[in-house]
């Protein structure tokens, strides 16, 4: 009769085994489809600098490159979304290829566009609603860190009033679009 109960002992005491050693394997399984993308997470504008001269269509006014204008990227960028306080301000690239401009504080936001990376990740497209206009981003020589996004902005419209923050001459301007290319930083905020 002995025998018999630690033969039972044993058989219930290797099911158990199996059982937490199942549950502890199969909950410490990672699951691909949740790994976190780094790029998620808010992020302002830090640094915007002309990597190459911009010039209206007569000439008459030309910004050389080196030429900072991370003010007037930074406003033509969040000037869609009301904050209580400017510093609230944020960019959000959130899950499903989302961008969202953000007060970060009021917890409000809104849908901006939409962001894509390229598989070698040196390509960043921010397809973004800017004053009204579809506006597509492309950021290359992608560098990615923890706290920093930088990349190449090449051949973007703006409108010669948003240079005009930069320089004066560009608010007489009378040209729909000039094309600038500049360096571009955005920094994480979270």
């Amino acid at each position: 009769l002995k025998i018999y109960q630690m033969k039972e002992i044993k058989s219930f005491l290797t099911i158990i085994i199996l059982l937490v050693s199942s549950f502890l394997i199969f909950s410490c399984e990672e699951d691909g489809n949740n790994a976190k993308e780094p790029l998620l997470g808010f992020y302002t504008i830090s640094k915007s600098t002309l990597t190459a001269p911009c010039t209206s269509q007569n000439g008459a006014v030309t910004l050389p490159a080196g030429t900072d204008v991370s003010d007037a990227i930074l406003n033509a960028f969040l000037t869609d979304i009301v904050c209580a306080s400017a510093g609230d301000k944020a960019i959000e690239i959130a899950e499903n290829g989302k961008i969202y401009f953000a007060c970060r504080v009021e917890g409000k936001k809104q849908d901006q566009g939409s962001w894509a990376i390229n598989s070698d990740r040196t390509e960043l497209t921010l397809t973004l609603l800017i004053q009204g206009n579809l506006v597509p981003v492309k950021l290359t020589g992608l560098q990615e860190s923890a706290a920093k996004i930088i990349g190449n902005v090449a051949a973007v419209p703006v409108p010669p009033l948003l240079l005009a923050s930069v320089e004066a001459l560009f608010s007489g301007v009378t040209d729909q679009a000039i094309l600038i290319n500049f360096d571009i930083e955005l920094e994480r905020l979270n």
